[in-house]
């Protein structure tokens, strides 16, 4: 049982390293050449051997040391053999914690070469430490692309509710209603260390889950008992209702539609059948005994909900004091959502007079381009003002302006919103000081040098082109041809082998699409990105300095010259790649007859004539071109580029002003001028409900 806790390793001043180590040695354990060793036709179904391995060596001692000493003992240990012996071991586990064994049959479908080694395998396993389990959810996550009702709770999120739940450990019983990995019972197991926590319970979202819950808890030393409970969090009569916990903390779904509702067993009232959360966090206090609390991760729109029923459930839940807290995470936090979140801090009802409000909206960095991490700084900080809020103790001024204890009276007046930024506003600005201005003003000063440079030379180029005032051009030496006699036409890959699936935010391969095609040229293409891994199986889609990209479906018509910050980059389906220009042709003339209206036009008539707008490749070779001389195709080219360049410049001065504009209104303007929400003591505007009747009967 619990008490078996005890036995998990506490940090140590080698613990960093360690981890160092054991993440080398899992990249080794997650090549190519292991999956295809051990006959796994995909890394999805390898994984259930190194997860099994890990599960044995940190959760099963005995049976470890068994594998050990038959290997040692050169015994007559077969690779297929082998992986029969691990599953069956994992799964003789699994049942003991009432858990559906699936293990065994899952490794029974690897087809070992004859070169697999166990012994190499066994040895390797012996490096990992117990978070390499942690290691390999993630990795079971990224390549399954897990939703967001699926997805594990992520790093950052599990440090942060330990520090705020069990900075000095956690005893008793401890349950999660949505286990998922059992990212949060491992942690707070982790956290008591010293063998107090008495029992851990999880609920049953799917067997697949359950399985890797029951594996993670075991393997950090406990037993879990599963409870009867699944997906949905209904009221259960008393005679089948879990034992009373002393802490839940759990990660549920996100706005999960919960079907008909029953009528009969909500202490606050029946959520709508449009949303579980409300019929979660009920389902959460209806667990705990005295004395008990939870922490629950929720969608942000549960605590500002205007639905009737929701609202209804938020006033009673305040005023029966079962609300201790709500803190506001950061975005960006959770793969598979754009939801942001926050944690709410529920007890037993009590005749609570305060709610404690915490917004960290604008903590954390982006490691990526879409996910947010929270440094161990921003979480001791938090985990100080919760503490200090809950024992109503002083806070130093920076933590005061994320955290404040708000009166029942005040939530009230703000129609029971439980929002955090409704308490605590990070809008206040910070006044620019004036060697920022000064140096926006610079930023500014040097487009407008730059635009200034390119509008004389553009009206130099008007000199030259404008007719009367220098040779126009002439009709001699002019050919007719189409526009495959000039270049090659290839259209992207196609979704089979490049599809948004694969983008990676941190990918060193940029690709473009038809969105990043503006003014000719291509913007913003370092938002979308591919591993070099993918990269390096369209080697014949990388596009080079002098390139054409065409869009080809939906808006078509719109064409970009490849500069060099865009050679290296791939383009994807909706693309068309002109390229291989013969010799005489000149790229930015072709560029600068694409873009004439006569020319979109036939691209446009063409593309119309399918379901959905899309110009074929082989149409597109055949596009008439007057092709002049290579000397007027330049000067043509040359002529047009110079307006490319104002048009980018001056694009830029609108940027660089816009940007000076907010730094020096900062510095104009001071607090009194701010909406009164804004400021620290605002008057409270009494809430109005604008729900009719009639939407209220309908609910």
């Amino acid at each position: 049982m619990a008490g078996q806790a005890a036995g998990f390793a506490v940090s140590s001043p080698g613990a960093e390293q360690q981890r160092s180590r054991s993440r080398r040695v899992l990249a080794e354990l997650l090549k190519p050449q292991m999956v295809e060793m051990w006959g796994a036709p995909s890394l999805t179904a390898y994984l259930p051997l190194p997860m099994c391995l890990i599960f044995l060596r940190w959760g099963a001692h005995k049976d470890w040391a068994a594998l050990e000493d038959r290997v040692d003992a050169h015994l007559a240990v077969t690779p297929k053999g082998f992986l029969s012996e691990v599953g069956e071991r994992t799964d003789r586990l699994l049942k003991g914690c009432e858990v559906a064994p699936a293990m065994r049959f899952a490794l029974q479908g690897l087809e070992p070469l004859p070169t697999a080694e166990v012994r190499q395998l066994m040895a390797s396993v012996a490096g990992l430490d117990r978070d390499a389990f942690r290691d390999l959810l993630d990795a079971h996550a990224d390549i399954e692309r897990m939703d967001s009702r699926r997805a594990f709770t992520p790093r950052t999120v599990v440090a942060l509710l330990s520090e705020l739940v069990a900075p000095e450990g956690v005893s008793g019983r401890i349950h999660d209603p949505y286990p998922r990995g059992g990212e949060l019972l491992s942690a707070m197991v982790a956290a008591s260390g010293d063998g107090s926590v008495t029992a851990v319970t999880a609920g049953k979202p799917d067997g697949a889950t359950l399985r890797l819950t029951a594996m993670n808890l075991m393997l950090h030393g406990v037993t879990p008992r599963v409870g009867t409970h699944d997906i949905a969090p209904w009221p259960e009569p008393a005679e089948r209702r879990q034992e009373p916990v002393d802490l839940v903390l759990t990660n549920p779904p996100f706005n999960a539609e919960s079907g008909r509702v029953a009528a009969g067993g909500w202490r606050y009232g029946p959520p709508p059948p449009s949303n579980a959360n409300f019929a979660w966090i009920q389902h959460i206090l209806s667990t705990l005994g005295p004395g008990g609390r939870a922490a629950v991760i929720m969608a942000d729109n549960a605590a500002v909900s205007d639905q009737p029923r929701e609202r209804a459930i938020r006033q009673a839940l305040v005023e029966d004091g079962v609300v201790d807290g709500i803190l506001a995470l950061p975005p960006h936090l959770f793969t598979g959502t754009a939801v942001s979140a926050c944690i709410w801090f529920l007890s037993a009802p009590s005749q609570r007079t305060e709610v404690h409000f915490i917004n960290a909206r604008e903590l954390g960095e982006l490691v990526t381009r879409t996910r947010r991490e929270l440094s161990t700084d921003d979480v001791r900080l938090l985990g100080q003002i919760h503490r200090s809020l809950r024992a109503g103790n002083p806070m130093p001024d920076e933590a005061r302006a994320l955290g404040r204890s708000v009166s029942v009276e005040e939530i009230e007046q703000r129609g029971y919103s439980l929002s955090p930024v409704d308490y605590v506003s990070l809008g206040a600005y910070v006044a620019a000081t004036p060697a920022q201005v000064e140096s926006v003003r610079r930023k500014l000063d040097d487009a407008l040098d730059l635009a200034g440079s390119l509008d004389e030379e553009a009206r130099r180029c008007w000199e030259r082109a404008a007719p009367g005032r220098s040779p126009g051009p002439s009709a001699g030496g002019r050919r007719n041809v189409l526009l495959q006699d000039l270049c090659k036409v290839q259209p992207g890959p196609s979704p089979s082998l490049l599809n948004p699936g694969m983008y990676s935010e941190d990918g060193p391969v940029r690709v473009v699409l038809p969105k990043h095609l503006r003014n000719r040229r291509i913007h913003g293409s370092e938002d979308t990105r591919i591993s070099a891994r993918d990269a390096r199986q369209l080697e014949r889609f990388l596009l080079s300095e002098g390139d054409i990209l065409c869009t080809r479906t939906g808006t078509v018509g719109p064409v970009a010259l490849v500069g060099a910050e865009g050679a290296g980059s791939l383009y994807n389906g909706n693309l068309l790649r002109l390229h291989g220009f013969e010799p005489g042709v000149d790229p930015r003339f072709v560029l600068a007859y694409l873009s004439l209206p006569g020319t979109q036009a036939w691209i446009k008539d063409r593309a119309a004539m399918s379901t959905v707008d899309s110009i074929k490749t082989s149409a597109m070779r055949q596009l008439p071109v007057s092709l002049p001389p290579y000397e007027e195709q330049h000067r043509i080219g040359e002529l047009l580029r110079v307006f490319d360049d104002q048009v980018a410049a001056h694009q830029q001065v609108a940027t660089a002003a816009d940007a000076a504009r907010g730094e020096l209104s900062t510095l104009l303007m001071d607090i009194a001028a701010m909406p009164a929400a804004h400021q620290p003591d605002a008057g409270l505007v009494p809430y109005i409900a604008h729900t009719t009747e009639e939407e209220a009967e309908d609910e």
